[in-house]
């Protein structure tokens, strides 16, 4: 059993869970036992209890009633949806970074970018999905608005589940990866061009969309 001390109970509890989650130790439909997951972090059943429920908010583990709580299971239709909605706010989020971001905020969206490029060059898939997604929360937490970047977090959560579900039967997620859009986007918020990085967004999202629903690799 392990023992926690600062966090609240039910977030360190979800921590564990969650990366659990979306590194696959914990598969898509395996069930969440309330009582063995209590035993198992040496807690009453209340935090546990808790811990499930925000993974539920997240889209990550979904509550059946009389049946118990699952790992969701999410379909490429999720992963479509998601992204319109990421699309939106990132596009939102650039506006907003451009208009606030100092320089220290637009060498930390560079760092980051640094880091994606390193793990895709290094063909580290996992480890490029979570630098990816790290870059994007980069210029959506300069854009300076909580509740923007609460949603990107959910929303970024359930885009690397539902990538390394959809990685089982398309292949084309594995194919050239977006780093060249990725750099358009840095390089657009750094000299303040707000439609250059508008449509940067859009094009990363029009070419990921590809990839996901490409039949054969282009050329």
């Amino acid at each position: 059993m392990t023992a926690f001390t600062h966090k609240q109970l039910w977030e360190t509890i979800a921590e564990a869970l969650r990366d659990e989650i979306l590194d696959g130790r914990l598969a898509a439909g395996a069930r969440l036992v309330e009582t063995e997951l209590a035993e198992r972090f040496g807690v009453s059943r209340g935090p546990v209890r808790d811990a499930l429920a925000e993974l539920a908010r997240e889209g990550l583990a979904v509550d059946l009633p009389r049946r118990g709580t699952f790992v969701s299971s999410l379909t490429e239709a999720d992963l479509d949806e998601v992204y319109v909605i990421r699309r939106a706010i990132e596009e939102a989020a650039v506006r907003l970074a451009i208009e606030r971001a100092t320089e220290e905020g637009i060498a930390e969206v560079r760092a980051s970018l640094d880091a994606v490029e390193e793990a895709y060059g290094r063909g580290d898939l996992a480890a490029a999905w979570d630098a990816d997604m790290a870059f994007h929360r980069a210029y959506c937490r300069l854009a300076g608005n909580g509740r923007l970047l609460t949603l990107f977090d959910e929303l970024a959560s359930q885009t690397v589940l539902l990538m390394r579900t959809a990685l089982a039967t398309r292949a084309s997620l594995g194919w050239t990866p977006p780093v060249a859009y990725h750099r358009r986007i840095a390089d657009a918020i750094a000299a303040r061009d707000v439609e250059g990085a508008v449509a940067a967004v859009g094009d990363h999202y029009r070419y990921t969309e590809d990839r996901l629903f490409a039949a054969e690799p282009p050329g």
